[in-house]
């Protein structure tokens, strides 16, 4: 039993022996090289977007009159209809003014009463100023004849006043347009009594021809605008939800406060309206072209990565090594985004950059296809001509491009 034991070992031993030199002999082999990743470059070229900067509005009229009574009364004449379009000083309503239109006619009768004794005191007076220098008269009768010729012109200017006062109490009666405009809704007809405590107008007159559109924008976006504003009139945008009405105005009010709770401030832009295309408390898409970024470059909107610290693009230089570039988004257009932190002429990965790794090597993939470029050409070329005017250029109906100023991506490329 002992002697077969002692034979399994001295064999197991060999066995191993031969094992341990035959793997002695054999070299590990070397680990495959890695194999860079390849992507794709793109120039980062300069800005030549405009900032547009893009918001919610609603059109407000610029004019919106209530027509309230200064004096009750029956209403006896509705002279317009609601919808109509009035021109200022136009009679619209006609209360009762029986009663106001016979006091002014007794202050008429009472002015002619007293100037008919005015001038018989000025005769009288010519006469006694004859007597006084026959000295037929004393000059305390002439005194007498001058009081009583200065009373009745005293008499007769009190005379005119009530005259007035007769004729405003006669006006009071009426209604009239005070602005151009459109009659709203009326609520009440000829028989109706009115009074001065209405609490509802008697009728209303909205001018629609100019319009504003109020719109709001974050306090950051300020000083660019007033700074735009500064150089040229800025080129406003405003569009209906279907997008089938889009009108061009102009800014013309900047809030002077910003608004603490919100951070936002008023803006309201001037707008023609012959056609009444846009139509008060009317929501609208707002875009407004505020010069453009200073100091900004562009790159492909696919070469912008978000990270957990920000946007960035990988930089590829001469030694074909990606270098992680940390970029400040400004906006998004025409499939270019807007950033601070990066020169023009500088490379940056556009596709493939889901495999980099910072300091990584990359291997630079051919350039895209001359028709590609053709056409990415002619889109930089067509921005810098729009930019070059200065005048909103980029700005037409219907809109040219999605533009998001505040920096939220609105293209599905940014990666």
């Amino acid at each position: 039993m002992n002697k077969n034991i002692l034979i399994g070992s001295v064999l197991l031993a060999a066995v191993a022996a031969g094992v341990w030199w035959q793997t002695g002999r054999t070299k590990p082999a070397a680990p495959a090289a890695k194999r860079p990743p390849a992507v794709q470059l793109a120039a980062v070229v300069a800005n030549r977007q405009p900032l547009v900067l893009t918001a919610n509005g609603s059109v407000t009229a610029l004019e919106r009159v209530e027509l309230r009574p200064q004096a009750n009364g029956v209403l006896t004449r509705l002279l317009v209809s609601e919808g109509s379009m009035v021109r200022p000083g136009q009679l619209l309503v006609q209360l009762d003014d029986a009663s106001e239109q016979a006091a002014l006619a007794k202050a008429r009768a009472q002015l002619a009463s007293d100037q008919a004794q005015l001038n018989s005191a000025e005769r009288e007076l010519v006469r006694g100023r004859d007597l006084l220098r026959q000295q037929f008269i004393s000059q305390s009768a002439l005194d007498t004849l001058q009081a009583t010729a200065d009373s009745r012109r005293a008499t007769l200017a009190a005379d005119r006043a009530q005259i007035v006062a007769a004729q405003v109490a006669v006006q009071q009666k009426q209604l009239r347009a005070q602005v151009a405009g459109r009659i709203g809704a009326i609520s009440l007809a000829p028989g109706a009594l009115v009074t001065t405590g209405m609490t509802e107008p008697v009728l209303t007159i909205t001018r629609i021809n100019p319009v504003m559109v109020s719109f709001t924008l974050p306090e950051q976006q300020l000083a660019a605008v007033r700074q735009a504003q500064a150089a040229a009139p800025l080129a406003v945008l405003a569009q209906d939800g279907s997008g089938g009405v889009c009108r061009r105005g102009e800014l013309s009010f900047i809030d002077s406060a910003v608004d603490s709770a919100s951070g936002n401030v008023l803006l309201k832009a001037r707008f023609a309206n012959d056609d009444a295309a846009l139509w008060p408390g009317q929501f609208v898409s707002v875009r407004l072209q505020a010069g453009q970024y200073p100091g900004a470059a562009a790159l492909p909107v696919a070469g912008l990565i978000t990270g957990p610290d920000g946007q960035f693009a990988y930089a590829v230089g001469a030694d074909h090594k990606a270098q992680q570039v940390p970029l400040q988004l400004l906006g998004i257009a025409s499939e270019q985004a807007i950033v601070r932190g990066i020169q023009p002429g500088t490379k940056v990965i556009v596709s493939g950059g889901q495999n980099v790794r910072p300091g990584e090597t990359v291997m630079p993939l051919p350039p895209r296809k001359p028709k590609q470029a053709a056409s990415a050409a002619s889109g930089e070329a067509a921005g810098g001509k729009g930019a070059a005017r200065g005048g909103g250029g980029l700005l037409s109906c219907p809109p040219a491009a999605n533009v998001n100023a505040g920096g939220k991506r609105q293209s599905s490329g940014a990666q």
